[in-house]
């Protein structure tokens, strides 16, 4: 976690990380999300491999490549939110940490809806 960053305590379905890397190959569907836990902690999250890159790459630009490949440099060291299920599969996407305050707000108006 950078030093600027100051991470609220976030409700247990959300964690925060910095990405290290993603893992995977197109052919096979799956790939693991390398973060590094406010903890400082190496975490491996399995994921399916196309929506979590059409995620990253939505979310910071720049990750997709040519030849159904995808370039590590362009999420390297970024600071997520990201959720997971009880197999390890994200969920819901990744949220840059920039748009902490928005998702916040997105969750406190579900948690309202469901009663």
């Amino acid at each position: 976690m950078s030093e600027q960053t100051q991470i609220p305590d976030l409700p247990e379905e959300f964690h925060y990380g910095k990405i290290v890397c993603l893992q995977g190959s197109w052919g096979s569907g799956l790939a693991t999300l390398i973060v590094l836990n406010r903890d400082g902690v190496m975490v491996s999250i399995p994921c399916d491999n196309a929506p979590t890159v059409r995620a990253l790459d939505g979310a910071f630009g720049d990750f997709i490549a040519p030849g159904h490949t995808f370039n590590n440099e362009a999420i390297a060291g970024k600071e997520i939110i990201y959720s997971y299920d009880e197999t390890g599969i994200i969920l819901g996407g990744i949220t840059p940490i920039e748009n902490l305050d928005e998702l916040m707000e997105r969750y406190e108006e579900w948690k309202e809806a469901q009663g």
